[in-house]
């Protein structure tokens, strides 16, 4: 057993910062599964013990009860490391960000199969072991009852889908008395013979935060749909199969689901041409947060780690029961229906609720680092436009990489291959077929606009589909750990204010036990005492002892 010694690592802070950091990665890395960490080494490394060390300095300071107060007047509770910044932590050119077509995606077969081919890739994605032979052979996170929970947990978009949830047609909810489920519609101001909800934008957006919280949110970020924000509504929703392949600009408008921009005043659907129109009147974009089972995450890919997609379920409520507050006090709304019309990604980064992350399709949250399940929509209730954050996470990223070194693809960008950029990396594959008519010639299954690394998004959903599912980043980010121990907290608050210490963070990160689950260890979540819906719903609490 390998014990780091406390003076080698006060000894080394002396080092340069980069020396310093290869090597206590290094020396970590190798002990990975034959080493002992005490919670006092682990402190002495930061400084923390028996004297001033690199972390002291960042430690927050109060000197009256005016400044705890100042610092938590915050609606929902953040953490202290958490700063409101004006714009975000990744750059974005607005000139490069356009109105996009939803099945222009790697989550759309027709554009994957381009690069194998489409007869290699239906070879591919009908190969390997079926989920009924793992089942047969009882392999753990395969298993009947693993199985049985997927299935009872709703699938994706349970409950939200094209046809709309109780209420809601098209993401769009119409104000009759009663919907086709027979449950009565909730009644509008002047049905009711009032005049509608007025207030300031600031008391708005409290108030609608304080609705969805109730609802299941666990909170909200907010901004105008300007004529920047406009070119994050895409042009179609949904993902397009290899039946339209290769040109899916020919598919019918009922696959498509195109969104159009109209002068009219209301939101409206057209149904037999599932055509959905959105008023040219002042919008804003509401992004929220649903957080996700942060163990069953750990256990991905098997059927038991899928069942992270109890998101989709928990917002079913939300959506439904938030749509149904805004008609009742007077005003529209529109769901993210259909898929992929409300990319959440930009609102998570321009709102607030967490930062750019170094596999370009994800963000992290300071709250639930990578497990976050985010939606969105889009009311014409004026609201108070909530700021970007910086917590230094998307700086984190820049120093760490264990993402893209523990990548089964090599998709995501390693230390040291490329820096970020507003140009998208080319796939590793070369397509066997040419561009489909109206995408770009490359890079075209990401939106441009980020000065970002980019993950080689071909490349992954190829590994994926003929694997069934991945998601190893996300299991492994370094920003997942729990909330609960103070260390969290210190890990997390340095991070905010020097890189000094990244390395040595990731590099703990899984001999400390926050990395995926394998073989019989999956199974354990069944004996495992949990919060409701696997994750702390007080997380941003801060008033009732909470």
């Amino acid at each position: 057993m390998m014990t780091i010694g406390r003076d080698r690592l006060a000894g080394e802070q002396t080092t340069s910062v980069q020396n310093y950091n290869q090597q206590i990665r290094k020396r970590v890395s190798m002990s990975l599964f034959h080493s002992t960490v005490s919670r006092r080494d682990f402190m002495k490394g930061l400084g923390l013990v028996g004297g001033i060390g690199g972390a002291a300095a960042v430690t927050p300071a109060f000197h009256d009860l005016d400044e705890v107060i100042s610092a938590a007047e915050s609606t929902r509770k953040r953490a202290w490391f958490v700063k409101e910044v004006d714009e975000p932590t990744v750059e974005i050119d607005w000139a490069l960000v356009k109105r996009h077509h939803g099945g222009h995606s790697t989550q759309s077969a027709a554009v994957v199969a381009r690069y194998p081919g489409l007869e290699a890739y239906n070879a591919m994605t009908k190969s390997g072991k079926s989920d009924a032979d793992r089942m047969k052979d009882n392999e753990p996170g395969y298993r009947l009852r693993d199985a049985a929970l997927g299935a009872a947990n709703g699938g994706v978009f349970s409950g939200i889908s094209l046809a709309g949830s109780p209420g809601a047609v098209g993401g769009v909810i119409p104000t009759c008395e009663a919907d086709k489920f027979g449950r009565k519609k909730v009644q509008t101001p002047e049905q009711r013979g009032v005049p509608k909800w007025t207030g300031t934008p600031e008391e708005a957006t409290k108030m609608l935060r304080a609705v969805m919280v109730f609802f299941g949110a666990a909170n909200l970020g907010v901004g105008e749909l300007d004529d920047h924000h406009k070119n994050f509504v895409g042009l179609t929703g949904d993902n397009i199969g290899t039946q339209y392949y290769p040109n899916i600009d020919k598919a019918p408008t009922t696959v498509t689901k195109p969104v159009v921009f109209a002068d009219q005043p209301t939101f409206t659907w057209d149904q037999a041409k599932n055509i959905t129109y959105v008023p040219n009147i002042p919008l804003w974009a509401v992004t929220y947060l649903i957080p996700q089972h942060q163990e069953l995450n750990l256990r991905r890919p098997t059927v038991l780690g899928r069942t992270t997609q109890t998101r989709y379920r928990l917002r079913r409520e939300t959506t439904t029961c938030t749509q149904d507050f805004i008609t009742g006090i007077g005003y529209q709304s529109m769901a993210d229906v259909p898929y992929r019309v409300l990319p959440s990604g930009p609102g998570i980064v321009l709102g607030g609720l967490g930062e750019n992350a170094r596999h370009s399709i994800m963000t992290l949250s300071p709250e639930v680092g990578a497990f976050g399940g985010y939606f969105d929509m889009l009311t014409d209730l004026e609201l108070a436009p909530t700021k970007p954050i910086d917590a230094g996470m998307w700086r984190f990223c820049h120093s760490c990489g264990l993402c893209a070194d523990l990548c089964p693809s090599g998709s995501i960008t390693k230390k040291g291959e490329a820096e970020p950029s507003y140009e998208v990396r080319p796939s590793h594959i070369t397509p066997k077929d040419p561009p489909l008519p109206g995408m770009r010639e490359s890079g075209e299954w990401h939106k441009l606009g980020r000065k970002t690394y980019w993950t080689d998004m071909p490349g992954s959903q190829i590994y994926q589909r003929s694997v069934d599912t991945c998601n190893v980043c996300w299991g492994n980010c370094v920003f997942n750990g729990a909330n609960g121990a103070m260390i969290h907290q210190v890990v997390k608050g340095t991070a905010s204010i020097t890189p000094l210490f990244n390395a040595f963070f990731a590099a703990m990160h899984e001999p400390m036990g926050y990395g995926m689950k394998h073989g019989e260890d999956v199974e354990e979540w069944w004996n495992m005492s949990l919060p409701s819906n696997g994750f702390s719903s007080t997380m941003m609490a801060r008033h009732m002892g909470y």
